[in-house]
């Protein structure tokens, strides 16, 4: 006989309080909570679940009594979980146990068809198909393509369309339209959002938040066609009169945009903080003889560690785009910035990746022409900023990652409840965007340079280069070199929110594994990163891990993924109407090729190269869609449930006290900035891709 001690997460003193332990069939003898001191109850079994009951009386059946949880702890410190979250009644209750379990220590029928069950989402989702044939070298025949009544309208028409049949369509759990696309993660296909497992959906706040921004930003936008009807931009101030509505932060950059210390920090604590890395001159691309013309002691400041660089080699022979029956023109610059000061300045941008006699290097002397320098140099970063910092390395990765542990664990699996948070409505909102955003007669193929073709393109580019080291935050900076670099907002943030999540995954790890053979012998775990690691990202050669063996490696392994599926997807993604709600500051395509003579760029050459008004419009619409303000599940929250449990409550409690102090920290620091960079604030993080 086992003597448990039961603890109730309420204040019994008002009401008198009956427990029963019980395993389904046997049960214990009915006790009463103590009022004060250790309630005991002998029972032999591990309790499987409880009855409680408050005693009854006439003044009873008009109040409440709600319950949080109740605990029974054994002598020998195992403690088993029994959620409640309601107001119990004179009537038994019947509670499940619920405390997260490795698979060694639950071996029950229902844990089996839990993981049976889910084993089946890979059919729905299509990385069944995948297993069968991918990995044989086989590809499936594609499916004829179905003719899209959207193809031609809007991005905001189209999102709408999308969202009101969110609340009409049949939904059912058939397979998904499945596509292997060698060379990029695992991710369904953009065709069937109504065939997704109902949990997975989107809540009925989430929808009607998002119906409710796009008809105030269709409201905004048919505002900034009126007030244009009838007018062309001839000087760069005329694309004021569509800058309406503007965030405080967008309209700081229309004012500075132009100028290059600015320029500099846009690389540091912009919506794109992850291209800037040390420069060497192993590849030349551009010759230092040239830039000697410029800067006769270059090579004494790149020995001394103070030379950086951004490349945009990913856009090196893209395919260019027709926009209404006009070419559209791109450029791969590389662009070299000097810390002076404590401060980053560009000094150096050639338009191409190869050196030519008649290529220029274009520098701050260059006046109008150095101007358009900097404009090519942003059209660029915003293509590799939204196809591979933003869709690739959070969106398609964050669905990898959320599909391959989501399928893998059993929901009673402590780590899947660690990490759950992590992909709510990420799923329906990547579907809902390679609808709209990235499909064919989407906005990138009628609003952008790029081609036919050249999204995906990008995108097999970016993801050969992606690294598992590349999105652990301290390993990415260590290797980019840029630990040192002052001002870099986005560093310090990140690196604490990094560390504050990591800690909380060791605390969580430890408490449910006593030591690294527990890890090894997790078959969930072991499973999850196999079914990642092969079809999630189809055996990708960037050092991803396909064992995990250590405790510390498990916990950084969890840590990278909610710092992909929080932070760095706050950080890549919260601040993209502030930079481009200013048009000139990222436009999203280019009507003229680069000049050949810095002489021939005046304003009037400007202006015919950057967008016309409706791109502009257009890129405005998205570029506010996509900033929403986070509204719910910020990093750190969790369900009652699972925040109650006794080995999750102390970690997550401590997470969201090391969050507080961030916020403190960064609201403190945000007061004495002309520009405050607050994208990684914790208030403004959310636990998920959601947007």
């Amino acid at each position: 006989m086992t003597r448990y001690i039961i603890k109730v997460e309420a204040d019994p003193s008002s009401d008198k309080i009956w427990v029963i332990l019980s395993t389904g069939n046997i049960k214990s003898q009915e006790t009463a909570i103590a009022k004060e001191g250790d309630t005991i109850i002998d029972f032999e079994n591990k309790p499987e679940e409880i009855l409680i009951r408050r005693e009854t009386s006439l003044l009873r059946t008009f109040s409440k009594w709600y319950c949080r949880y109740v605990t029974a702890t054994s002598p020998d410190e195992n403690t088993y979980y029994f959620p409640i979250f309601r107001n119990i009644s004179a009537g038994l209750t019947t509670i499940k146990e619920k405390s997260g379990k490795l698979p060694c220590e639950d071996l029950s029928e229902e844990r089996e068809k839990d993981l049976k069950d889910r084993n089946n989402y890979l059919v729905t989702l299509g990385w069944r198909q995948l297993e069968q044939t991918a990995l044989s070298g086989e590809v499936p025949t594609e499916k004829p393509k179905e003719h899209n009544f959207l193809l031609g309208t809007s991005f905001l028409v189209k999102a709408l369309s999308f969202s009101l049949k969110l609340f009409i369509v049949f939904r059912d759990e058939t397979p998904l339209d499945t596509k292997i696309v060698n060379g990029l993660p695992r991710f369904t296909e953009a065709g069937s959002i109504f065939k997704l497992p109902s949990e997975l959906w989107f809540d009925a706040p989430k929808l009607l938040t998002l119906i409710y921004y796009l008809v105030i930003i269709k409201i905004q936008r048919n505002v900034r066609q009126f007030w244009n009807m009838g007018h062309r931009w001839r000087t760069i101030e005329d694309i004021r009169r569509v800058f309406l509505f503007p965030s405080k932060k967008a309209e700081y950059i229309s004012k500075n945009w132009k100028d290059d210390a600015f320029f500099g920090s846009q690389f540091l604590n912009g919506c794109n903080p992850l291209l800037i890395k040390k420069y060497t001159e192993d590849k030349q691309k551009i010759p230092i003889k040239k830039l000697k013309m410029f800067y006769p002691d270059i090579e004494a400041s790149i020995m001394e560690g103070i030379i950086y660089v951004v490349d945009y080699e990913l856009l090196d022979g893209i395919r260019e785009n027709v926009i209404s029956g006009h070419q559209q023109f791109l450029a791969a610059p590389i662009v070299l910035l000097k810390e002076e000061d404590n401060t980053l300045m560009p000094i150096a941008i050639q338009l191409t990746q190869k050196p030519a006699d008649d290529e220029p290097i274009y520098t701050p002397c260059d006046g109008n022409a150095w101007l358009l320098a900097k404009i090519w140099v942003r059209n660029a970063d915003f293509y590799i900023h939204e196809l591979s910092s933003h869709l690739l390395q959070t969106h398609l990765v964050g669905e990898a990652l959320f599909i391959a542990i989501y399928t893998s664990m059993s929901r009673k699996h402590p780590l899947l409840r660690l990490v759950s948070e992590s992909g709510r409505f990420t799923l329906p909102i990547n579907v809902i965007a390679r609808n709209i955003l990235v499909n064919e007669g989407g906005f990138f193929t009628q609003n952008t340079g790029l081609g036919k073709g050249a999204q995906l393109e990008i995108l097999k580019r970016a993801f050969k280069q992606l690294t598992y080291q590349s999105l652990c935050l301290p390993d990415d900076l260590k290797n980019r070199g840029v630990e040192n670099l002052s001002n870099y907002y986005y560093k310090q943030d990140g690196l604490m929110i990094w560390a504050a999540i990591n800690k909380f995954c060791d605390a969580v790890v430890n408490n449910y594994y006593r030591n690294d053979s527990d890890i090894k012998n997790d078959y969930e775990l072991q499973r999850f990163i196999k079914q990642l690691y092969q079809n999630g990202l189809s055996k990708c050669k960037g050092g991803w891990p396909n064992t995990l063996e250590t405790r510390e490696d498990t916990a950084k392994f969890l840590t990278t993924i909610m710092f992909t599926c929080s932070a760095l997807h706050a950080a890549v993604n919260n601040g993209q109407y502030d930079t481009y709600a200013w048009m000139p500051n990222g436009p999203t395509t280019m009507r003229q090729p680069p000049p050949k003579l810095k002489e021939d760029v005046t304003e009037e050459y400007i202006m015919n190269t950057l967008p016309d008004i409706n791109v502009t419009l257009e890129s405005m619409s998205v570029a506010h869609f996509l900033s929403q303000p986070p509204s719910r599940n910020l990093l750190g929250q969790y369900s009652d449930e699972v925040k109650h449990e006794p080995k999750m409550k102390g970690p997550i409690e401590e997470f969201n006290e090391v969050l507080k102090k961030i916020e403190d920290y960064i609201d403190r620091r945000s007061k004495t900035q002309e520009l405050p960079y607050e994208y990684l604030s914790p208030s403004s993080i959310e636990n998920s891709i959601t947007i």
